[in-house]
């Protein structure tokens, strides 16, 4: 729920964003699914039982469908993330939910806000927009999801669409660029290469790096930490199979950080 909005519209399009409200309890973190969480190992599917579980918390919202699949000729044509009501507003709401990490390369495009791509360049914004814009948002209006909404006594041209793309931003540590879409409140930090990384003065801070999976974890709660030469021969050995590298640091004074080691 702290992790930021990268944007808050998807863009050339009506389809506004969702935010969390706050919750009036948030310490029933006993009834948390934990075994459903530990059942995924992607980022964006743990995220779904995270927004799944607020759902159930919420006194404003109720579940109606989740992860519902509209299947043509025993062919999976698409997937809507939740469809829920939103008791407050007497209206039925998909939303779609994205978490993503993205670092800047203002070689990607002439438009800054779109110059984000993954870790390890596999990743790009503006496709998953793309693919948003033409492929999941629409399928709200397939002949297929009609019929299938039918059966929960929902018709599709009463449901409001929304989008919740939560983001964390890494930039170039002497990046200047001026943005006009995306939100600066998602940048977690800089990213470096290892010469870079090599120059900072930080043999005296301590390190880790934790698992894709923890990217998003709040790096201030961490208390396993390694010295920077146990961390530069892991760093090395991740680089070299040209995988990028998030890390944790915290300085000499305790302050914590995030960071990435990029291989290209």
């Amino acid at each position: 729920m702290n992790t930021k909005l990268m944007i808050d519209q998807l863009p050339n399009s009506n389809i506004s964003t969702f935010e969390f409200d706050s919750l009036q309890e948030v310490n029933q973190i006993e009834s948390f699914p934990f075994e459903d969480a530990r059942t995924f190992n992607f980022v964006g599917k743990r995220a779904e039982i995270f927004f799944r579980y607020y759902l159930q918390l919420s006194q404003r919202y109720k579940e109606i469908a989740y992860s519902l699949q509209v299947i043509s000729d025993k062919t999976t044509i698409g997937e809507f993330d939740f469809i829920f009501r939103d008791l407050s507003q007497d209206e039925i709401i998909h939303a779609e939910l994205i978490n993503k990490i993205y670092l800047y390369d203002d070689s990607l495009h002439e438009n800054p806000d779109f110059c984000w791509i993954g870790p390890n360049r596999r990743d790009r914004f503006i496709d998953k927009i793309e693919k948003l814009r033409s492929q999941q948002f629409p399928l709200l209006y397939h002949p297929k999801a009609e019929n299938l909404l039918n059966e929960y006594e929902i018709d599709p041209w009463k449901i409001k669409q929304k989008l919740c793309f939560k983001a964390i931003l890494f930039l170039p540590e002497k990046c200047h660029t001026r943005f006009f879409a995306t939100n600066l409140e998602s940048v977690a930090g800089y990213f470096y290469t290892l010469e870079e990384f090599l120059d900072k003065k930080w043999k005296h801070n301590f390190f880790y790096i934790p698992k894709k999976i923890s990217w998003f974890t709040d790096e201030s709660k961490h208390t396993n930490w390694h010295s920077y030469f146990t961390i530069l021969k892991q760093l090395q050995e991740f680089l070299e199979k040209k995988q990028s590298v998030m890390l944790f640091r915290k300085d000499k004074d305790g302050a914590t950080h995030k960071c990435f080691v990029v291989w290209w």
